[in-house]
């Protein structure tokens, strides 16, 4: 039965901080501070590191264990692309491009670094 709500735990945690994202896509732009030209993308990369190393913690909770780090990645990738896409519906927002290549980048060091020993780390705190 532990290992079912560690499962719950993990996956309760990554749909929550995609809400997070998509709450903060949801700010109009003109809400947001004015960033120094390309930092938003460094914005977008650390912001999408976490969001896929907890996608791949809670596949490997779940059981899963081929392809993690793959399916991490597009996933996290995905969410990405429809964020960009949601933000075209948003009143001083835009589709970017660019975003995506950051959102991109920050899925595969968070995939990277799940992959890694940092997982050790979260593996002896929830076991």
């Amino acid at each position: 039965m532990k290992n079912k709500r560690i499962v719950i735990i993990c996956w309760f945690l990554t749909i929550g901080y995609m809400g997070i994202i998509f709450y903060l896509s949801s700010l109009k732009g003109t809400d947001l501070p004015s960033l120094p030209q390309y930092f938003d993308k460094v914005v977008h990369i650390c912001i999408y590191i976490p969001l896929a190393f907890l996608c791949s913690f809670s596949f490997r909770k779940s059981g899963v264990k081929k392809n993690v780090f793959i399916l991490s990645f597009i996933i996290t990738v995905f969410y990405g692309i429809t964020d960009e896409t949601h933000q075209l519906y948003v009143p001083d927002r835009e589709f970017a491009a660019g975003d995506i290549l950051a959102d991109s980048l920050g899925a595969l060091l968070g995939s990277w670094l799940e992959r890694i020993k940092i997982k050790n780390f979260f593996n002896s705190i929830i076991s």
